[in-house]
């Protein structure tokens, strides 16, 4: 493996080489600390510069990795053998920028020349200057695409981390010298990220991986605070918008991968993909059922205490034994029609048993996700929906194999 980083059987040595050659320079001349505190004074400056604070700002997030992500997912969702690329990329810059800042113990412009003297926008930070992180993280996509795209959108990709990469200038959060390297550690990271991804191939682990990452981007980024929402509350429809696009992202990514893994396989039977088809296909209707359950259990609950003002606490036990019945049938003729029926009374009661049961991991996701994780304290309309989601898994697992399994012995019927 280590022969494929040699420079003549290495194909992305002349990218890190180029960057390398263009870098220099400004590397040496930033180095002298009054070249380096002058340049971005004089860049810092509002009179230099032009855009208003909400373009420089919306730049600079996006060398957030939480905003970035979205859009590098965008370029090579169509690009599976290039995906593991991005995931070796994005760790080896994670290791290096945040290894960097570690080690380098050097002071942000704030921290050494005092915010009176500079224009910041947004919040104030004083260390860990370089290099660079969100110019680093920017240059990881930049140097992904410029590995493996051709034509005009390199040199787009390249004029969108440029400005990315001034806009820390701009914020007043970095000095030159910091960009300098945080580009060349982003370079340097696809080179070492692209070439170790030609050695192992990337595959289906790869590509389940990133969607994963894009489906925490979905469900996070709408909560993400990174301290600029504080003083650009707009920010946060952007967040909206990066979050709609990594959902779009995920149902692409899950039809490409049906159509590689899944399609040929699907219908036949015996095949685990075909087993694992029939499961999703039964937890759907489960949900489906489910889902008019609670319709008409909150329409009993109301014809009850509204209509006929029976106390509420009546009213409430005897909508839910009826959505619990309700759910036992369409469950029985519906969801798990394909197994041999047994007999009826016996199995309801053991579908309502198994509904005075299910409380326990409904309830109790709720509790230990608001009383011991802080992000669910504050949001605890997820930690509801994780418990309604622990209570359906077990009622749907139990039903499975205790209460609708009746028969299987016997023969299973197509359903």
């Amino acid at each position: 493996m280590l022969q494929s980083f040699y420079p003549d059987q290495n194909p992305y040595f002349n990218l890190l080489k180029w960057a390398t050659l263009l870098l220099l320079p400004f590397a040496l001349i930033f180095h002298f600390d009054s070249i380096n505190q002058s340049a971005f004074l004089w860049l810092n400056h509002p009179a230099n510069t032009v855009g208003g604070d909400a373009l420089w700002v919306v730049l600079t997030n996006f060398g957030d990795g939480f905003f970035l992500f979205p859009l590098t997912m965008l370029l090579f969702v169509l690009k599976p053998k290039q995906q593991l690329s991005v995931i070796l990329t994005m760790l080896v810059g994670a290791v290096l920028l945040n290894g960097g800042k570690a080690v380098i113990d050097s002071l942000r412009p704030a921290g050494e020349l005092g915010s009176d003297m500079l224009n910041i926008i947004g919040p104030t930070v004083r260390k860990n200057s370089l290099p660079s992180g969100h110019t680093g993280t920017v240059f990881l996509m930049v140097g992904l695409v410029l590995a493996h795209f051709k034509g005009a959108i390199r040199w787009w990709i390249l004029l969108f981390g440029a400005l990315v990469a001034f806009s820390r200038i701009v914020v007043g959060a970095h000095w030159p010298q910091d960009l300098v390297w945080g580009i060349w550690v982003g370079i340097l990271s696809t080179y070492i990220g692209c070439t170790l991804a030609d050695n192992i191939g990337s595959g289906l682990k790869s590509r389940l991986f990133l969607l994963f990452l894009t489906a925490v981007c979905a469900v996070f980024l709408p909560f993400y605070d990174n301290g600029f929402q504080e003083y650009f509350p707009f920010l946060i429809y952007w967040q909206y918008a990066l979050s709609a696009l990594s959902l779009v992202l995920m149902l692409v990514t899950l039809f490409t991968l049906y159509k590689d893994y899944l399609e040929a396989d699907l219908l036949v039977e015996g095949t685990l993909v075909n087993k694992l088809y029939k499961l999703v296909h039964r937890l759907v209707k489960f949900g489906l059922v489910g889902a008019t359950g609670f319709v008409v259990d909150m329409g009993i609950y109301w014809l009850m205490s509204v209509a006929l003002g029976i106390p509420h606490l009546v009213a409430r036990g005897g909508s839910y034994w009826v959505a619990a019945s309700w759910n036992w049938y369409w469950n029985r003729t519906f969801t798990f029609n394909h197994v041999v029926k047994s007999k009826k009374a016996p199995q309801w009661i053991k579908y309502l048993s198994m509904c005075m049961v299910s409380f326990l991991p409904n309830w109790g996701s709720y509790y230990l996700l608001t009383e011991f994780v802080p992000f669910f304290a504050d949001f605890k309309m997820l930690a509801m929906i994780a418990g309604v989601l622990a209570g359906m898994m077990f009622n749907f697992t139990f039903a499975s194999v205790f209460i609708f399994a009746a028969g299987r012995d016997a023969g299973v019927r197509e359903g």
